[in-house]
């Protein structure tokens, strides 16, 4: 059975564009170098290279692009005036593709689960449906969508360590911590670099409240997954987070300092981390002086994308912390007619859930915190549906908690924290939270049994 690109029938001028094919894998699976470059340099030398347009358009979609931009735009446009030449496995490909650009984001991942039903070897449609199902929140599909094509892949293969840390991750997602850890474990001592099955473990540990380890864990590898840049600002983001919850402030702002923001980037993930840290440490308390001003600039070139409503959240805890109320009504308005204007994948997500979400952080902002909670506890449980991982989407349970003790509704605060310290019992914040909302409302012998609860190990 094929695996890779090996037989797959790859429509080429050149056969020196099937090693350029499995370098852009390698790299992308492995999160360093430029897998685009490497595809950029393919199709310039060889002009027959349709496939290369195919997969630079949907990497450049998975990266946030609009599928209206000239980049995907116009590989898609070349591919399709090719398509004729094509192998039916290649429309298919290209099929996946333009069901993205249109934000038929669901009938893309068909699309490429019908591919790995033939191919199972495929690894980019592997990889493409797994970045997307992690978009939509869909923890099951990214779980059984490599549990299925495993068995495909003999355990000696080079890459099927990278199989088990994507598995790992969807694992984790849907619940199975003892499994995820396992495989991703497993994913790391056979090849340190893969910088994705860490990220894996880091997220069971992050769900399990195991921070000594979890700082010990990215440490540890820090040579290693700091060698994949494209996600070490998500590691330091991971590392930040395990910091955060032992009171270690100072580590956290230094690491925001020197990593996330050390050198500024425009990668989408990269912005997506440091608003999120930013928004969580104003929630803890912590002043975070000027650090907002240095990610206007790049996320508001992306107000009007509205590739994501993920997205659309952490572009609204940028304005909201610059306080930047023009930029949050224009944001407002922008989605009101983004929502009014078409369908698909994401403009349902924004309709039902993500425009309220993306209101609650303007309000949040703006001190209207009863509004804030009003507006977040009716979307609570479809929250997922934004996308992005369980740890990542935490933020949006704590600005609601936090709105709940601002504006004073004192119940409600109660009632949020029974449940998150029962899910999450190692959270210190959490219990000291709990305590105080338990003060507030007279019951002095449960305050004190959750300060002992939040005291230090």
């Amino acid at each position: 059975m094929p695996l890779g690109f090996s037989s797959l029938p790859v429509t080429l001028g050149q056969e020196a564009s099937r090693a350029g094919l499995d370098q852009a894998a390698r790299e992308y699976l492995g999160w360093y170098g430029d897998p685009l470059a490497v595809l950029a340099g393919s199709r310039e030398a060889d002009p027959d290279f349709i496939l290369g347009e195919i997969l630079t358009g949907v990497l450049q979609l998975l990266s946030g692009e609009p599928g209206r931009s000239a980049g995907v735009a116009g590989c898609l446009a070349e591919a399709k005036a090719k398509e004729a030449r094509l192998s039916s496995w290649e429309r298919a490909h290209l099929a996946a593709f333009d069901a993205w650009s249109r934000d038929e984001i669901r009938l893309a991942t068909r699309i490429w689960e019908q591919i790995l039903i033939d191919h199972p070897g495929d690894i980019w449609a592997l990889r493409f449906a797994h970045d997307t199902y992690f978009y939509l929140g869909e923890a099951a599909v990214m779980r059984d969508s490599l549990a299925r094509v495993l068995p495909a892949w003999p355990a000696d293969h080079e890459l099927h360590g990278y199989l088990l840390g994507m598995h790992a991750f969807g694992l984790e997602e849907s619940g199975d911590y003892r499994a995820a850890e396992s495989a991703g474990r497993h994913a790391v001592e056979r090849n340190p670099a893969d910088t994705w099955a860490v990220h894996a473990v880091a997220h069971v540990l992050e769900m399990e409240g195991r921070q000594l380890e979890g700082i010990a864990w990215l440490s540890g590898l820090e040579r290693h997954w700091m060698a994949a840049p494209a996600l070490a600002v998500h590691q330091w983001w991971h590392l930040a987070l395990f910091l955060m919850e032992r009171g270690r402030f100072e580590e956290v702002l230094a690491i925001y300092d020197r990593h996330i923001r050390g050198t500024p980037s425009g990668a989408l993930l990269d912005l997506v981390d440091a608003a999120a840290l930013l928004w969580r440490l104003q929630l803890a308390g912590i002043d975070v002086g000027e650090r907002w001003q240095g990610l206007r600039e790049h996320w508001y070139g992306h107000l009007e994308d509205h590739v994501l409503a993920f997205n659309d959240a952490h572009i609204a805890m940028v304005a909201g912390g610059l306080k930047d109320r023009a930029t949050l009504e224009r944001q407002a308005n922008s989605l009101t007619g983004y929502v009014a204007a078409g369908q698909g994948t994401n403009h349902g997500i924004a309709r039902d859930l993500g425009r309220a979400v993306v209101e609650a952080i303007a309000a949040f902002a703006a001190g209207d915190f009863g509004r804030a909670a009003d507006l977040l506890l009716p979307v609570r449980y479809d929250i997922w549906r934004m996308g992005g991982s369980h740890a990542q989407r935490d933020l949006f349970a704590q600005t609601l908690i936090a709105a709940s003790i601002a504006a004073e509704r004192w119940p409600l605060a109660r009632a949020l924290l029974a449940e998150r310290v029962a899910l999450r019992p190692a959270s210190r914040r959490s219990w000291e939270q709990y305590a105080e909302v338990l003060r507030r409302l007279g019951d002095e012998p449960g305050a004190g049994e959750a300060l002992r609860r939040a005291a230090p190990d």
